[in-house]
């Protein structure tokens, strides 16, 4: 999460709109479905709609929040006075560095004659302005230190997640599972127990990809173009043979699909879906070559909806397939007995392979966020002088997702938990309150310049009134406190 703003190159908002569905659609998809069918139709599909509503009110916020910190930013710059008649303008230097070839929003002016300024704020989204840079705008210093502690929280369940996905993967391709419920079973093609095979390919997942976190590793587009049709053959895979499987006859009846429901696996689905809806970490990076500026509010609309559907449909599919109890919590494991076995192969293999190329780039993004959260503390391991700090970092970023992986295999509590803690700050708090500083510093601004008002914010959230922001908090204070409670005492 780099904190520097840099004018990047152009695409369609159709090539946004793909990008955009494809960083939501994740791993966190493929743990829906059994969350899903434990808590029930009604109940799951109540849920599901709620939070794709409030991730998408929240990334609304994201993208108000880039707009604003951009203007700031200009303004920061030490201005350019001009005398035109009367009136003084007070112009952002910075504007003069903008690429008028560019579709931009024209450089906004707000003209007080009765005061002789004429201030210049321009609301812009065309610079790549990351959030940890707008966090380091708005927030306190204390803010910005829970700000780099929630996303490194949300990094560490990150990359556990993965360190338990692939390698359970891979185990049940080696060694398959005899029954749905089987625990703990015997692998008699490689002399021990499955649980056994399960820690010693964790061992060897940390050591083929954990290396990575020590260097520099870009994903080429040839990688993002495999990942980005396996990911897309898959899910279509999962719903098109549940679909055929409930054609046959092996799904479950009407009547035990809608009498099925537990209340009390709720808190766990809130925070497989908020890990699922997550992409407000990449808003910036993705809507900042979009061509056509004023169409970002559609595909951002757009790309949510689409990925509501597939949700929906994936979800539906396998609760009215599967029985609760059969539903794995990394769904592409119900295919591992398909009869055609390059199918069963290839969506088994999926968690590996996608979920491979992206365990690397979050370990090198988790060492250098706990390298800028810990900088300047006393006795940091970057002060260190006998070990270099990114080799400190890089071990501190990979050894505790592996510890984790090898103490349990349960990917759904692992996005359960990520998702409903720092899932929750990432995706819904942390957004709030970029707007809530943004506009706060936006009043100030405008009592500094003695402005009656101040040029609006083209980019602004549709959800502008304050009641949505003091919802999202207060939705995000009542989840956490039933969670919390769920986990302890039920």
């Amino acid at each position: 999460m780099a904190g520097d703003s840099t004018y990047v190159g152009t695409y369609s908002p159709v090539t946004g709109f793909i990008f955009l569905f494809n960083l939501i659609v994740g791993a966190g998809a493929l743990t829906i479905p059994h969350a899903f069918a434990q808590v029930g139709l009604f109940y799951g599909l109540g849920a599901l709609c709620l939070l794709g509503l409030v991730s998408y009110v929240s990334a609304t916020f994201v993208i108000e929040a880039i707009a604003g910190v951009n203007a700031l930013r200009r303004l920061s710059n030490p201005p350019v006075l001009t005398k035109q008649g009367s009136l003084t303008m007070i112009l952002s230097g910075a504007s003069q560095a903008v690429d008028e070839a560019s579709e931009a929003v024209p450089f906004l002016t707000h003209i007080e004659e009765e005061e002789g300024y004429v201030a210049g704020l321009r609301f812009d989204i065309s610079e790549k302005i990351e959030i940890a840079a707008i966090a380091q705008e708005l927030f306190s210093r204390k803010g910005l230190a829970a700000f780099y502690a929630c996303v490194a929280a949300y990094l560490y369940g990150d990359l556990a997640i993965y360190a338990v996905a692939i390698p359970k993967s891979l185990r049940e391709i080696i060694c398959p599972r005899p029954s749905a419920n089987a625990a703990v079973w015997e692998c008699p093609n490689v002399a021990m127990n499955s649980a056994q095979l399960y820690r010693i390919l964790v061992v060897v997942f940390g050591l083929a990809l954990g290396s990575f976190a020590f260097g520099h590793m870009q994903k080429t587009q040839c990688i993002q173009l495999i990942t980005t049709i396996m990911r897309h053959a898959s899910f279509a895979l999962m719903i098109i043979l549940a679909f055929v499987g409930i054609g046959r006859g092996e799904g479950r009846p009407v009547a035990d699909v809608v009498a099925h429901e537990d209340i009390t696996s709720l808190p766990n689905f809130f925070g497989v879906c908020i890990y699922s809806f997550m992409c407000h970490h990449s808003i910036p990076g993705i809507i900042a070559p979009i061509s056509k500026k004023r169409s970002v509010g559609l595909v951002l609309l757009y790309a949510f909806i689409a990925v509501m559907v597939v949700y929906v449909v994936l979800s539906i599919s396998a609760t009215f397939r599967f029985q609760p109890s059969d539903i794995q919590d990394v769904y592409t494991l119900n295919f591992n007995d398909y009869p055609v076995r390059f199918i069963a192969y290839f969506l088994s293999l999926f968690p590996v392979f996608t979920l491979s190329t992206s365990f690397p780039i979050i370990c090198i993004t988790l060492r250098e966020n706990l390298h800028t959260l810990f900088k300047g503390a006393p006795n940091s391991p970057a002060s260190n002088r006998h070990c270099s700090p990114t080799t400190i970092f890089a071990i501190a970023a990979v050894v505790p997702p592996l510890l984790v992986a090898l103490c349990t295999e349960d990917v759904g509590m692992l996005v359960g938990i990520t998702g409903a803690y720092a899932g929750l700050g990432i995706q819904w708090v942390i957004p709030a309150a970029f707007v809530y500083c943004l506009r706060q510093r936006l009043v100030v601004l405008q009592t500094q310049l003695k402005l009656s008002s101040l040029p609006k914010n083209p980019y602004a959230s549709p959800f502008g009134k304050m009641i949505w922001l003091y919802l999202t908090f207060a939705l995000s204070a009542a989840s956490l406190v039933v969670i919390t409670y769920t986990r302890l005492f039920k």
